[in-house]
């Protein structure tokens, strides 16, 4: 029974012997010089089951594979004392008692470059970031990455057959010091060649807009990876490939192979969810076709369903000058708005111009719109023709929880009764978000909106022009359209507007953050009468996009002066220290 059990057990011991790692000790080294050591000692890459042989053989390498791991970091002439051990029934230990020396320092730094190549931004660049090598301790790895830096650079520009004349380090082991030395030369210049598309379901102009190229201009790898880019954005396309081979060249020009497959479906829909204690449950669908014929056009159906918003909005999409930014769009809508102190009917249609202009996007567009309406105690109905223009600009790092990024979108918009309209307006709206990194887990999301209306007489305006705060997209912790002054004790809107929101979140999980939130603001026609919620949220960013939860409380009832009220009406009902819930799915950036 002792013998049966004793086997197992060598062999238990065996086979941990034959998968331990042996010990090897540097003494004397940084962290980083001891880790570059690793990387060039063979010796570290054998178990406590290696022959004795060939632990002695690379023993005997060790001392060079050392000292040129430390040259490589600079530090040549380093003194190394080795011992190897092979104690009885253990693992054999190597260790290595090292002095590295002084480091040797780049004193002078020559790189030339000749021209043309020379005078290209990204190369010259690279050029003077070469001057930071000197008077520091030599690093050949920053070397290499400099030389094949300069060789990627030069080769993105079409400089295919860029090759170094010199390349050398110089050390002077003695002097502690070292010169190095470049010289690239370019050759000639590679151009775009030919060319060819594959694929022929959209006109040839609009397919051009997207290659920011020419036959026969510089060839230039930024412009190839732009014109894949611009392919894949565009939403025409199900599969692109883009083909640019220096071995096809004919001479010195690059011929270019474009491949454009359709999407396998011509109509696409979204939907989305949410809901709050305020306004109920709501339910948005979507259909988009982005490739409605072969000259580009597009259409989109966008519906709304809640107790206070259901519309419906028809969009007919035409491709101007360029599809990348630069398109006509006509549609036509209807809606019902409803709140706890206004009611309104809206048939609209419209026309506007998009495009770019510089860093920004500019909207030109009009507006008709006639809207039936009750709020507080008056009936009434508008037509206004508005013309207006916005300017938007937007970016953030990531579609998914972005770290950073901004949006601003600025509209300013009017009517005149000598253009068509019951009543004459200026209108001014300016909404803005930020997102920050404040940690790698956590961030700050900042929000402000902004409106001004000048108006003779403000009681002429429908519903939908004047200004309302209150709701998960303005001032959580309070109901929809709950903050504004008031008429027979109901919120009538104003004509002023300012809101603002500070909301932390901290990411625990993947995908998954917690949020605390601070939303103030107030809609006005005189002075301001701020009010204040506060909350906290749970963010879960699903398959199907961002899913928030937040639990909002009003810190104080919302305080006007009553504009008009032959019954003495009290305000309308709303308290401070009342709870709302609110839950909705999609992007809020």
């Amino acid at each position: 029974m002792v013998r049966s059990i004793a086997i197992p057990a060598l062999l238990a011991a065996a086979l941990f012997a034959a998968h331990a790692s042996a010990e090897v000790e540097f003494i004397g080294v940084t962290d980083a010089q001891s880790a570059n050591i690793k990387a060039f000692l063979g010796l570290s890459d054998l178990g406590c089951d290696a022959p004795e042989w060939l632990v002695r053989w690379q023993m005997r390498q060790a001392d060079a594979q050392i000292a040129s791991s430390l040259e490589a970091l600079g530090f040549y002439g380093a003194q190394i004392v080795d011992s190897l051990e092979f104690p009885p029934g253990a693992c054999w230990q190597a260790r290595f008692q090292i002095t590295p020396g002084e480091p040797v320092i780049v004193r002078a730094v020559n790189v030339t470059v000749d021209q043309p190549l020379g005078a290209e931004s990204s190369i010259a660049t690279l050029v003077q970031s070469a001057s930071q090598l000197k008077d520091k301790p030599l690093n050949h790895a920053r070397y290499e990455d400099l030389k094949r830096d300069l060789l990627a650079a030069a080769q993105s520009l079409g400089y295919f057959d860029a090759t170094f004349e010199a390349s050398r380090v110089l050390v002077d082991a003695q002097a502690h010091s070292a010169t190095v030395t470049l010289n690239l030369v370019g050759g000639a210049r590679f151009s775009f060649g030919e060319i060819e598309i594959v694929g022929d379901f959209l006109v040839r102009r609009l397919i051009d807009a997207y290659i920011p190229f020419h036959t026969g201009e510089p060839y230039d790898a930024s412009l190839v990876a732009r014109l894949r880019r611009n392919l894949a954005d565009s939403g025409y396309f199900g599969r692109t490939f883009v083909t640019a081979d220096r071995d096809t060249a004919v001479g010195h020009a690059i011929p270019i192979r474009i491949e454009l497959y359709p999407r396998a479906r011509a109509w696409t829909y979204a939907f989305g969810v949410g809901y709050a204690t305020d306004t109920g449950p709501r339910i948005r669908i979507d259909a988009d076709n982005d490739l409605l014929n072969d000259r580009g056009h597009r259409a989109s159906v966008k519906s709304v369903i809640s107790t206070e918003h259901t519309s419906v909005d028809f969009q007919y999409k035409i491709p101007h000058l360029n599809p990348l930014n630069d398109w006509f769009i006509f549609d036509a809508g209807i809606a019902h708005l409803e709140s706890t102190t206004s009611n309104s009917d809206i048939k609209r249609i419209g026309a506007r111009h998009t495009y770019e202009r510089g860093a920004w996007v500019e909207t030109d567009f009009v507006d008709l719109t006639h809207e039936d309406f009750k709020i507080a105690d008056q009936f009434g109905a508008s037509r206004l023709l508005l013309f207006g223009t916005t300017f938007s600009r937007f970016w953030r790092d990531r579609p998914t929880r972005p770290t950073e990024g901004f949006r601003i979108d600025t509209t300013v918009r009017g009517g005149s009764q000598s253009l068509g309209s019951d009543t004459d307006l200026v209108q001014l709206l300016g909404t803005g978000k930020v997102i920050e990194r404040l940690t790698e887990h956590t961030r700050v999301l900042v929000r402000t909106t902004a409106g001004w209306t000048w108006k003779d007489k403000f009681s002429d305006l429908p519903p939908s022009i004047r200004f309302f705060a209150g709701g998960d997209a303005s001032i959580r912790g309070y109901a929809f359209q709950d903050v504004g002054p008031e008429r027979q004790g109901n919120v009538v809107g104003g004509s002023r507007l300012l809101t603002g929101s500070v909301e932390f979140d901290y990411q625990f999980r993947t995908d998954w953050a917690a949020a605390l939130f601070v939303d103030s603001g107030s809609a006005f026609d005189e002075e301001p009468h701020f009010v204040t919620g506060v909350g906290a949220g749970i963010r879960w960013y699903s398959p199907v996009g961002p899913i928030r939860v937040d639990f909002s409380y009003n810190l104080n009832p919302p305080i006007y002066p009553v504009i008009y009220d032959f019954n003495n009406n009290p305000p309308h009902s709303a308290q401070a220290g009342h709870f709302n819930f609110f839950f909705s799915i999609g992007q809020t950036f």
